[in-house]
């Protein structure tokens, strides 16, 4: 939900509300009770933080190619005669089962 800054114009007294946008608008003040307040702009609380999200999200070609991973040298290939599902049931015939 967002966060509303409202001001009053009789005793000028600031205050936050965080509100849905279907609720009515805030018409009195908190403190005075006066219907003199007025919504006002501030800067959003919205922050990026990291090591930098479009450096990283959008890297170069170079880049790309010196972060991939390097391929594991000893995984195990299935043989070239094997039936579909052959292997992973056990029923494979070059490996003896």
């Amino acid at each position: 939900m967002p966060v509303y800054e409202y001001e009053c114009g009789t005793c000028g007294e600031r205050f936050e509300v965080m509100r849905k946008f279907s609720d009515p608008e805030i018409t009195a003040c908190q403190s005075c009770k006066a219907e003199t307040v007025r919504k006002i702009l501030s800067p959003t609380a919205f922050v990026l933080k990291g090591s930098g999200w479009y450096a990283t999200d959008y890297p170069s070609k170079e880049r790309k190619k010196t972060e991939e991973p390097a391929k594991p040298c000893g995984e195990a290939k299935p043989a070239a005669g094997c039936a579909a599902g052959a292997c992973a049931s056990g029923a494979c015939a070059s490996k003896g089962g």
